[in-house]
């Protein structure tokens, strides 16, 4: 008898168990709450399953009712809206992350105010979709390779090389460069200070010899240079006079104006002295030929 009653008081409580369980998924599910449906569809690998939220705007407002698979390569996705929940006819349907372990959730967004709705059975258009935990760990991963790559570099280059020794090395003599600096300004200061009071002492010698030179004789030598300066003007003005009347008078025997000028120009002149020229060139010629004709000489 006692053995039937263990057995009875285990089953009871195997029942209890899964009645929880299952009402516990239930519930979870959206069993208790009363609300519309909607339509929409994904592509295959959003980690989508009942019982997921629905948000609208980013407040829960319902819950995934059914997801069912296709064979095109898209998941049938029913949602369950609360009754007092009007989603605006311009929303559009995306799947968000939710966790680090790979939980989604379906997002309605609107895309600006709209006074019209969905009616239930409406289908919902599918948006632009966010980014999920999954590529998000592969873009972690990828970062955690590149920054071991680095590591794994730095420590190549920088100690199993002995890149930090050269490093110090290079720091201590840049140490060392920058007092040698300090010094070598400390030097270039004092030379700076010297010539300073060698030019101050040679002003004031050239002040001394300038003060000792005789101004009158300066006022004198001024101003028969500006004598000599008024004279060589009034010569290149007499120059410049001549040069002038030079040009006036060789415009007018180029004009042909005057005795030369018509010598120059008059043609008339050119050919009677070429006339007397052949005459007397003719004469010339009789007379060598025929000297008796012009020279009568008697002996007595």
């Amino acid at each position: 008898m006692k053995r039937r009653d263990e057995v009875l008081v285990g089953v009871f409580l195997s029942t209890a168990v899964a009645i929880l369980l299952l009402g516990t998924l239930w519930l979870v599910r959206g069993g208790l709450s009363s609300g519309y449906s909607l339509y929409t569809k994904f592509a295959w690998g959003q980690n989508l399953k009942p019982g997921q939220p629905l948000l609208l705007a980013g407040v829960n407002v319902g819950a995934v009712a059914d997801v069912k698979l296709r064979d095109d390569g898209y998941l049938d996705v029913f949602l369950r809206v609360n009754n007092d929940i009007k989603v605006p006819k311009n929303s559009v349907a995306s799947v968000k992350p939710i966790g680090i372990f790979g939980d989604a959730a379906i997002a309605l967004t609107p895309t600006g105010p709209s006074r019209i709705y969905f009616v239930p059975n409406d289908t919902v258009p599918v948006g632009k979709g966010e980014t999920d935990i999954q590529a998000i760990q592969n873009k972690v991963d990828s970062i955690a390779g590149t920054v071991n790559q680095m590591v794994r570099t730095l420590n190549a280059e920088l100690i199993a090389s002995g890149g930090i020794r050269d490093m110090r090395r290079s720091l201590a003599s840049t140490a060392t460069l920058s007092a040698n600096a300090a010094q070598l300004s400390v030097q270039l200061n004092a030379i700076a200070a010297e010539q300073n009071r060698n030019l101050t002492a040679t002003m004031a010698s050239f002040r001394r010899a300038a003060g000792a030179v005789d101004s009158v004789k300066i006022d004198s030598t001024l101003r028969n240079f500006q004598t000599s300066s008024a004279s060589l003007t009034r010569i290149a003005a007499n120059l410049d006079q001549t040069s002038k009347r030079a040009d006036s008078v060789l415009a007018g025997i180029e004009r042909g104006e005057g005795n030369a000028g018509k010598l120059l120009k008059d043609t008339l002149l050119y050919r009677d002295l070429r006339g007397l020229v052949t005459q007397a060139d003719s004469v010339l010629a009789d007379l060598k030929k025929n000297p008796r004709k012009y020279i009568n000489l008697s002996i007595f």
